[in-house]
């Protein structure tokens, strides 16, 4: 028998075999906490105007495109219920605002366009009784609704919203500001550039990269040197007209990937967006109304936000991979499960590779969920590291899926902790992290198995490694045990 640590015969003596499916991915719009992300089109702009009816006192919008009737009546209609709305438009836009403008007007509320100040006004946020404000990368325009890749993100933090509304009265009475960045804001024209630009050279593993528009030098030239230096690097990009082909180009020279959508009648990118280090301590994220141009850094009146939050980050990042995955899908040419050994039912590693023969186990103390096998990561209670992979060719033109069911059990009692991890990776050929996938901890321990699945379509066509490196600190097992694997194209 394994010589893991002796309390996990007890551990699994209670357990049972429980399914449960676990995508780590996506958030839920308006949930508590600071920040919350509303994915567009996916999720619909509900929450949007249900926030909006939840105002008692005040409604600041400041927005480049207004041209949703259901978002204006429900304005109207907070202004004649004794709501003070205040909205800034654009001033170049008055032809798109313009009935907007007059139906807010013509209700007694305050209405006015843009200070002469910047060229554009391309902001597109709502506040709401000085208590939240929504940061949003899209507009308020019917129109572009159903086919346009968007985020917002709810906002609680009161430093946040304090400086969004100090931000709001300036501009509102045409005055100069210099904007406070509160805790996690990114402002236009004082410092997106110098904000995005450090995030950008800050990643160490990963860097994916959503823009409407690719042509700012400085930060175009960031991404490069990103992937040149061994960040794995992904942009999705609308380029329509071949707007952005040269920037482009540069990226997948130096070793990035790069997807395009290049129709304004079909499915957009309008989003602005950077994932960092997803998967690690370190990821972190910016969404906003700053696109990867001159103006928009440097003369707009523009406002993002580069957070943590990791429900933030994983909704993302998730729409992020769908977009990948999808852009360039020209049909699959080999469906199926692509993985050899994946219950680990030869009582052998091959294909797999192991750290040491011990990670493959076919006993009682950590039960397979199915079969006699599984393999068991962990567990010894001092300091350790086992790894579990397999290489793998992923056919092309298809959507991918990577998936496995794992049981985790701990005698690790912290609730905050992460003391021992799991980290899942995918790697390109020559070992480079094409992506982190996730990170298990102690803190995931559950009852019984529960399966994880990603979406690994963004790869298709490659040959790729899928590993799992579990690593424990010096006392208290925690055992990462996996079973019934599959990657499947279809």
């Amino acid at each position: 028998m394994k010589a893991k640590h002796w309390l996990i015969s007890s551990l699994t003596a209670a357990t049972t075999v429980a399914a449960a499916v676990f995508v780590p991915l996506g958030g839920t719009a308006h949930a508590a906490g600071d920040y919350s992300l509303v994915t567009l089109p996916d999720q619909g702009e509900s929450a949007i105007y249900n926030f909006v009816n939840t105002a008692t006192k005040s409604i600041d919008v400041t927005i480049y495109e207004l041209r949703d009737t259901t978002l204006v009546d429900d304005l109207v209609a907070k202004q004649k219920a004794g709501v003070n709305v205040r909205v800034i438009f654009d001033s170049q836009h008055s032809s798109i605002d313009g009935p907007a403008y007059s139906a807010l007007q013509a209700a007694g509320a305050g209405v006015t366009y843009s200070s002469s100040a910047y060229v554009y006004t391309h902001q597109k946020t709502i506040t709401v009784d000085g208590t939240e404000s929504y940061i949003s990368t899209g507009n308020f325009d019917t129109k572009y609704y159903s086919t346009s890749r968007d985020y917002g993100v709810f906002d609680t933090n009161q430093s946040d919203v304090s400086a969004i509304e100090t931000v709001f009265n300036a501009d509102y009475a045409k005055q100069p500001i210099t904007p406070s960045d509160g805790a996690d804001l990114v402002w236009s024209p004082t410092d997106s550039q110098t904000r995005i630009l450090a995030l950008i050279n800050g990643a160490q593993h990963s860097l994916d990269v959503q823009e409407e528009e690719f042509g700012d030098p400085t930060l175009v030239n960031a991404v490069v040197a990103d992937a040149k230096r061994g960040v794995a690097v992904r942009v999705v990009a609308e380029n329509e007209n071949n707007s952005y082909t040269t920037e482009l180009n540069e990226v997948t020279a130096a070793g990035g990937q790069v997807k395009t959508y290049t129709s304004s009648a079909g499915y957009y990118i309008h989003a602005k967006a950077i994932v960092a280090d997803y998967g690690t301590s370190s990821a972190k994220v910016f969404a906003g109304s700053e696109n990867f141009s001159d103006n928009s850094l440097n003369h707009n009146r523009e406002l993002g936000l580069i957070v943590s939050d990791s429900g933030i980050v994983n909704g993302i990042e998730q729409a992020f991979d769908k977009d990948f995955g999808s852009s360039g899908s020209s049909g699959c040419s080999s469906t199926g499960q692509k993985l050899g050994n994946p219950g680990f039912e030869t009582g052998t590693a091959s294909p797999w590779t192991v750290s040491s023969p011990q990670v493959l186990y076919g006993g009682t103390a950590e039960p397979a969920r199915t079969g006699s096998w599984d393999a068991w990561l962990d567990g010894y209670g001092t300091t350790h590291t086992d790894t579990l992979a397999q290489t793998v060719a992923l056919p092309a033109g298809c959507t991918v899926s990577a998936s496995f069911w794992m049981h985790i059990d701990t005698a690790e009692t912290s609730t905050t902790t992460k003391y021992d991890t799991l980290k899942l990776q995918l790697l390109a050929g020559n070992g480079t992290v094409l992506r982190n996938l996730y990170t298990y901890s102690n803190l995931n321990a559950n009852t019984g198995y529960a399966q994880h699945t990603f979406d690994i379509s963004a790869y298709a066509g490659q040959t790729v490694t899928l590993k799992f490196t579990g690593t424990e600190d010096s006392m208290k097992q925690t055992s990462f045990v996996i079973d019934d694997t599959a990657v499947t194209a279809s």
